[in-house]
């Protein structure tokens, strides 16, 4: 499988409270070279020690309509309080390539309560261009308002440009409506990424938004990226600042180390670090450093039979800097399982 199975569960109501639990994420993709389709199953599992219980299943199937023309149709199915499942979302998109180099495509989001009720609740309308001296996207985001009608929330659009052959300049904008209908820019991202050879490149980035000290555009935050690939060893290292007392002041940093075993085997660890919640320097004394404060250990096992299994763990610190790795309860799984 060469690609990361991602399910979003914050509908499976787990909360931190008590026991320990795995999260553990099991898929397989099947691809059909012939005809260019390809089917995937993936299904998040929390592991409580003694059962396994299954929140959220995703499938999605990817149809090659014809020469110029893709469908993907992916159900995600939820987890009722008696162990049965309905169809919570269901995301339809067709791509279709208008000229070369130029495609436009629309999604459309379905999404089902309880009650078997089912109400498009987004569509997203995305228009793609390449050439040989970048690329532009845009996408137009509708939602449903209160009256159940979808209008436009939100555009977002990316354009990169590259300068050479190790430097790309990309803008990223976002803009929401007024209450006057009319669009404005709720924040920009002009970053420059340049290439140090095949393995290493640097990044960065400069993110203006409105300055809620004088309500005036400004930049907000800087970050710097850097990437670096050794082997089979990639690491990611990512700090951001802001506007502190003493000018430009470093706020966050994670870094990413990703280790690839010949078989397959991939494990990530994230460690994200921040400003202390307190510090006993006091007046023109230094800022205290950065700590670590949360980290997400991930292994993804590749079976010889295609499938993947991702195992994710994430750990915070305790008041005495010891790593604790984060507990829930299983309490709302557990109803199902007494009925």
């Amino acid at each position: 499988m060469n690609k990361r199975i991602v399910l979003a569960f914050g509908i499976i109501g787990v909360t931190a409270v008590t026991g320990y639990g795995q999260v553990i994420i099991r898929g397989t993709e099947v691809s059909q070279p012939a005809t260019g389709n390809s089917t995937s199953a993936s299904a998040v599992n929390i592991n409580t020690g003694d059962r396994d219980i299954v929140p959220l299943i995703k499938d999605v199937q990817n149809t090659k309509i014809n020469a110029t023309t893709e469908e993907s149709d992916s159900v995600t199915k939820a987890r009722l309080g008696d162990g049965s499942y309905y169809d919570w979302r269901t995301r339809t998109t067709v791509t279709k390539e208008v000229a070369p180099g130029q495609s436009v495509s629309s999604s459309t989001l379905v999404e089902t309560d309880r009650e078997g009720q089912s109400h498009v609740t987004q569509r997203t309308d995305t228009s793609v261009s390449k050439s040989v001296l970048g690329e532009s996207e845009q996408a137009r985001v509708y939602k449903r308002d209160s009256s159940g009608n979808l209008v436009l929330d939100h555009v977002a659009s990316v354009d990169s440009v590259k300068k050479s052959g190790s430097v790309t300049d990309t803008t990223s904008d976002d803009r929401v409506l007024d209450v006057n209908g009319n669009l404005i820019q709720v924040q920009q991202v002009d970053s420059t990424s340049v290439s140090h050879g095949p393995n290493e490149q640097v990044t960065t980035a400069d993110t203006r938004s409105v300055d809620h000290m004088n309500g005036q555009p400004a930049i907000t935050a800087q970050e710097t990226t850097s990437t670096a690939t050794q082997g089979n060893t990639k690491q990611s290292d990512s700090v951001v600042s802001t506007h502190g007392q003493f000018g430009w002041e470093a706020t966050s940093r994670t870094t990413t180390t990703e280790t690839k075993a010949p078989d397959g085997t991939v494990v990530r660890e994230t460690t994200v670090s921040s400003l202390p919640a307190y510090s006993t320097k006091t007046g023109n004394e230094s800022l205290a450093p950065l700590t670590p404060q949360t980290k997400i250990v991930e292994h993804d096992l590749h079976n010889p039979d295609g499938t993947i299994v991702q195992q994710r763990d994430v750990y915070h610190r305790d008041v005495n800097g010891e790593w604790v790795r984060e507990t829930f309860s299983t309490k709302e799984a557990d109803k199902g399982l007494n009925n």
